[in-house]
């Protein structure tokens, strides 16, 4: 077996999709329906974070023309498959969704009852396979026998939690720029915005950004707890090779070692949680606080990808 970048890139960006999409939908619901705007740029972004995915998912095949052979038949005892059903099922409904948006906003308010009853149904449906798409990444790799990655639930929380961090951080850039480009001057992107998302209703408030890099901050810090305990896990399982995996991405290897503390428990842990902890509550129109989350974003969608490399490539050596 031999996975390589496509596969790792293809996790993160397969998880990052269904992370934001499951943040912006409960942000939605627990706001009693006034973040509309922020579901729709997490559907908007997920989809092409999902088909990216899955091209390069095609790409390490090394016989893109037998892909079509996974949607032939359903086999819920293998994770490819499974997974694969999930991210498709997944996208289309994201596309429908994304249709109906489009079509309700050009509708009267009678017809877009009808409309918002659908929308909201499948709202609910892709939030199902979003949990089950995070879930994927990991289990994916659990199910497998090799010492790094087998044995443990431990693993599929890991990447649910570093999904939905990712997903978060990715939602709070997507809606920095949106609100830039609504702000600046530059009236062609933002005609071209508004008929994309067939609105001009499309920005993400400041004081949600804010709420949103405080949110970061606690799924980060459940992140670290899986980390903790799937490392303790490593060092006292009976599991054969388990001890030494962990050794070989912690010490083992000069460049395992590197990638596993600058990248992952700096990179995608540290610096994203200490600089949403200080920022908690402050004034997001400040620009030192402003410079601190895009930071804090930026850190914590690279470190989720660092993660996914270190855990895929350590599980082959």
């Amino acid at each position: 077996m031999s996975w390589g970048a496509p596969i790792w890139i293809y996790l993160w960006m397969a998880g990052m999709a269904g992370g934001a999409y499951f943040a912006a939908f409960l942000t939605d619901r627990f706001t009693g329906g006034e973040n509309k705007p922020l579901l729709r740029l997490a559907t908007y972004m997920g989809i092409p974070l999902a088909v990216i995915g899955v091209l390069l998912l095609v790409v390490d095949l090394g016989q893109p023309f037998r892909f079509w052979h996974l949607f032939t038949q359903f086999n819920v005892m293998s994770p490819m498959s499974l997974g694969t059903w999930i991210l498709l099922l997944w996208v289309i409904i994201a596309v429908i969704m994304v249709m109906l948006w489009w079509i309700g906003n050009r509708q009267s308010k009678a017809k877009v009852g009808g409309l918002e009853g659908v929308t909201g149904f499948l709202g609910w449906v892709n939030l199902v396979l979003a949990v089950l798409l995070m879930a994927y990444t990991g289990v994916l790799l659990a199910v497998s026998n090799q010492s790094l990655w087998a044995g443990t639930v431990l693993l599929p929380c890991l990447f649910v939690v570093s999904a939905i961090s990712t997903g978060v951080a990715i939602l709070i850039l997507g809606a920095i720029t949106a609100n830039a480009i609504s702000k600046g001057s530059m009236a062609e992107l933002k005609l071209a915005l508004n008929q994309i998302f067939g609105t001009t209703d499309w920005t993400v408030s400041n004081k949600m950004v804010g709420r949103l890099a405080e949110a970061d901050a606690i799924v980060i810090g459940a992140e670290i707890a899986a980390l903790i305990g799937y490392v303790i896990w490593l060092g006292v399982s009976s599991m054969a090779g388990a001890g030494e995996a962990l050794r070989l991405i912690t010490i083992g290897s000069p460049g395992m070692a590197v990638l596993f503390w600058v990248g992952v428990v700096i990179l995608a842990l540290l610096i994203p949680f200490v600089l949403d902890l200080r920022n908690w509550g402050k004034d997001i129109e400040t620009k030192a606080v402003w410079r601190m989350v895009i930071i804090s974003s930026a850190c914590a969608i690279l470190g989720g990808l660092v993660l996914r490399a270190i855990i895929t490539i350590g599980g082959q050596m």
